[in-house]
Order: C-alpha cells, then structure tokens, then sequence
C-alpha cells in the first residue's frame, strides 16, 4: 500500500486538517481507549479503501508525527482539507466508496487560481493517489502528476497554502518551517509514487514521475537505485579483478565471465531505462564506471594478448554503457584506433606454407605474434629461438638437406622440420627457409636480444648460450682439462671484438691475439639462441 497517504497521522485519528491539538489529543486517546476493548471505531473520514490501518501503534506514531512541527506539516499536507459544502459532499461520496463520483466532483470545481481551486486540487490529487493505491490506473496516473505538478510550481498556491497553514497551527508554524517542507515536497511525491511502483510492480510511476519532476526521493534511492547500484557495483568488481593476459592466454571460461558480468550490468541498467533513471547524474557515473572496467579489459586483450576482434566487440560493448559524452568520445577514438589495427594486421600478415612438415601446417606472421598449429607465441614473450641447415652427403656428394626451426617462450614451443631428398624442390623450400630465417630476425630476435641485454647490465646477472657467458664484463667459457678445474677465459668488451659468423651450421666466437682474430670458441647453431649471438655480442658493445 501506499504508506505515505494510507498511514497518514489524520486518516490514522479520522481527522481532517482542520483538527486542533486539543481535537488530536482527544481522538488518539478515544481510539486507543476502544482499541484495548476490542472495538475497531470507524469514522467519517475513513474513506473505504483500506483495513486493519488503525492499530494503537499507528494512533501513538501518528500523535508523534504530528506533535512534531517538522513532521504535522508533512501530514497536513498530503491529507484532505474539508473546508466547505463541496468537500462536504465529496466526503459523503468516498463514505459510499463512490469514488469516480467523488473525483469529477472535485475537478469540477479545481480549475482557476482561487484559493478553493487550490485546495479543491490538492484534494483531488490525493484522492487520485489513494486510488491508485488499489487500482493500477495510467488515467489517474497522470492527472495526479498534472494536479500535483500545477500545485508546486505554483507561487499562488503556496502563498495560499502558507496563510491557511499558519491560521490551523498557530503556535509552531514558521516561515522556516513552510520554507523547508516546500523545498522537499517533490521528494516527498516521489517517495509516494515509488510506493506505487513497489505496489504494483508498475516502472511507469517512477517513469512518469521523473519525467515531470526529475527529482528523486529517499524511496527511490533506498529501494530502487541502492540495490541497483550495488548489484552493478559486485560485476564491476568482478571485471576490475580480471587479469586476462596473466598466463598469455583468453579461454573460453574468461570469455563466459565476462559476458555474465556484463550481464548482470546491463540487466540492471534495462530497470532502470524502464523508470526513466538511466540518464540519472549517479546512474551515469555507475554506467561510466562499468565502461572503463570494460576498457581495462580491452586494453589488456589488445596489448597484450593481440585479440584484436575481441578487444573490437568489448569496446563496442563499453560506448553504448559509458555515461558521459567524453568518456564515449575517448572509448570511440580508440575503437577507430584498434579498427585501423585490424586493417593492418590483416595488410601485414603474412603466411608461409612450410613444405613437408610433420603433419602440415602454415606459419602466419602477424604485427604482434607467431601462429602455427593453434599455437601462438607473442614476439615479445620469445625467450629462445634456434634455426639451422643441415645437409647430408654420400662420398661428397650433397643427397638431401634438412631445415629445423624452434621459437619457445615460457609456456609454449613452436617447432617444425622440412627437408629435400635428392634435390627436389630445393629451391622453393630455400626460399621457404629464407623467408622464415628474415622474419625471425627483424620480429623475434630483437625482443630476445633486449630482454639478455637488460638481464646482463641492468640486473647484473649474466647470460649463457651453449657453455659461453655473457656478462658484464665480456663473454667467456671454461677450458676443459683431464685433471683439475677447468680455467676460465673471458673476452673482455673492452677488448678488440670481432662480430661472431655462422660457418658449417657453428656460430664461430673469436678473440684479438696480435691484431687479427682468432677463434675462441663455437656454438652449433642448434643451441637454442646460438643464432642471436652475433647481434647479442654487438648489442653488448654498444651498451658497454
């Protein structure tokens, strides 16, 4: 039921507004009094709508809303004021619960700008919200907005309203008083019709509501938009929380929870559309606040994971929740931006059919990442790669030649072999070769490189590549001996260095004696990250 108008302090004591304090105190005690025998009084104000309201708890709250001034003003309000022959016949209407009878006596007489036409209306207003308490009316809907509507934006009707008041309360009321009450009357109305919605399971009365006021009251905020915000406030949370990138890979469990937390954002949202607070200054807040966690998601997903398409759908998600005009604005640009990405990357990337490789395959290369087999390997996660030929001969004669690549990071390997046998098709799969050995060097190789470059003289712990150290100091190995510890012989980068080279499937390391070089030392190229020595031992002259 509506509580605002149904427990109404004089509807409660059967009393209209005009009721003095003497009057008041009399009533309560009667009611109690005959309550306490078992005998329900009825009273000619208690209109029909409503059983069971006038219990001694109501009657002792009701006296203390209007003992208190703050409080009598409320009630006097929202309750009816009986002030001549028509509100006396309206009266004897609702006492025959004749109550569209009772309505059309009113706004008969509820036009114009008169002091009666005032209080005819507010009367009228009433009545309509005490019928939609019981019956789900979109007629009295939205007369009731129209009557209240009228009455509050009115300078007249309060100056009426203000003269009448203090002529019935003259000892408490003030112009503070009817000041104050005038300033949160709209909330009190909206506290009224989001009864009306909880009663009815009906959003247009909160719909409506804002629409005419835009004004939200305690109700609205405690039974409506609290549960709303807070429910959307548990999947923010739960979307902030993600780390999708954190073991480099998006499943399908990740995908399914977002969609859910996404779910539940927008499911509340859509209540909220249906009552007209979706445009709300602290519903766009929450709505902004739900974006960006999409967006954080979208920018991990992008920079880190390289799902282009999936970051594409997020963020397309996030605009249409963003609140603010500059939120939706900043998400678009970088839409346009991950949009100009997918363009390239599909421009860029380039696939390579590898000839007679175990079980087939083709190696696409793209802006960010590796691919061969459902296996993908981010460029900057590489942390070893090895690639080399071999050939094999019959009396120094070459009969086949045999190709092996290897890229691994720290959760997944890429491997693959192809060969020729009797020279057939030894040219394309050269090429085959080529074209992977100079991807390798301008994509992965570079990433692995930096990362030993930064381990070596940033974090001062040293590399090793198949028995050589990489330090600080320079590269070195140790010298194998029968008996007796090995010694240990270092190139120091202060030093003539000459760049390592490939020769006979080694990468050959040397060190100055007398001016020119001489070999220090070999690697065979199938050491994984043997092949990045030599741009290894010239980044590291370059950063000592």
């Amino acid at each position: 039921m509506s509580l605002t108008i149904k427990n109404n302090a004089y509807h409660i004591l059967g009393l209209d507004t005009s009721a003095s304090e003497r009057d008041i105190l009399k009533r309560s005690k009667e009611i109690i009094n005959r309550l306490r025998a078992d005998d329900v009084p009825d009273y000619d104000l208690d209109i029909g709508l409503f059983e069971g309201f006038r219990t001694e708890d109501a009657v002792k709250d009701a006296l203390q809303r209007l003992q208190a001034p703050k409080k009598r003003i409320r009630e006097y309000f929202f309750w009816f004021q009986i002030a001549d022959s028509v509100d006396e016949e309206v009266l004897g209407l609702l006492k025959k619960k004749d109550y569209v009878n009772a309505i059309q006596a009113w706004e008969n007489v509820s036009e114009g700008q008169s002091t009666k036409a005032f209080f005819y209306k507010k009367n009228l207003a009433i009545l309509y919200c005490l019928c939609l308490s019981v019956e789900d009316d979109k007629n009295y809907l939205h007369s009731s907005l129209v009557a209240w509507k009228e009455l509050v934006d009115s300078d007249k009707f309060w100056t009426s309203f203000s003269k009448v008041y203090k002529l019935h309360d003259e000892q408490t009321a003030s112009e503070d008083i009817i000041s104050d009450f005038k300033k949160h009357v709209v909330e009190y109305l909206s506290d009224i019709y989001t009864e009306l919605h909880h009663i009815h399971k009906n959003s247009n009365y909160v719909n409506e509501f804002q629409k005419v006021f835009s004004v939200r009251g305690e109700k609205i905020e405690k039974s409506i938009l609290g549960p709303a915000y807070q429910a959307i406030n548990q999947a923010v949370e739960g979307l902030e929380k993600m780390e999708v990138s954190k073991d480099s890979t998006f499943d399908k469990e990740e995908s399914e929870k977002i969609k859910g937390l996404v779910a539940m954002v927008q499911q509340e949202l859509n209540k909220l559309i249906d009552l007209g607070l979706y445009d709300d200054s602290q519903t766009k807040i929450m709505r902004d606040r739900s974006a960006n966690a999409l967006r954080s998601i979208v920018l991990d997903l992008h920079n880190n994971l390289s799902e282009l398409d999936k970051s594409q759908g997020l963020l397309e998600v996030a605009i249409k929740l963003a609140g603010t005009e500059s939120l939706k604005n900043k998400l678009q640009g970088e839409l346009e931006q991950i949009q100009k990405n997918i363009t390239d990357d599909a421009e860029n990337s380039l696939a390579i059919d590898v000839p007679g490789t175990f079980g087939g395959g083709t190696v696409l290369f793209k802006n960010s990442y590796l691919e061969y087999n459902n296996k993908r390997i981010f460029y900057k996660d590489a942390s070893s790669i090895s690639y080399h030929a071999q050939s094999q001969s019959i009396n120094f004669i070459p009969i086949s030649q045999s190709f092996s690549f290897m890229v691994a990071s720290p959760t997944e390997t890429i491997s693959f072999s192809f060969g020729t046998t009797l020279h057939i098709g030894k040219k394309a799969k050269q090429e085959v070769w080529g074209k992977l050995i100079g991807l390798s060097e301008g994509l992965i190789e570079p990433h692995i490189i930096k990362r030993m470059v930064d381990q070596i003289f940033d974090r001062g712990e040293p590399v090793t590549i198949g028995g050589v150290e990489f330090s600080k100091q320079g590269y070195s190995r140790t010298k194998t001996k029968f008996f007796g510890k090995g010694e240990k012989e270092t190139v120091c980068w202060t030093d003539t260095i000459y760049i390592p080279k490939f020769d006979s499937g080694m990468v050959v390391l040397w060190k100055d004696k007398d001016g020119s070089g001489q070999q220090f030392t070999t690697v065979a190229m199938s050491t994984p990250n043997a092949v990045v020595i030599p741009a290894l031992v010239q980044a590291c002259i370059n950063r000592a």
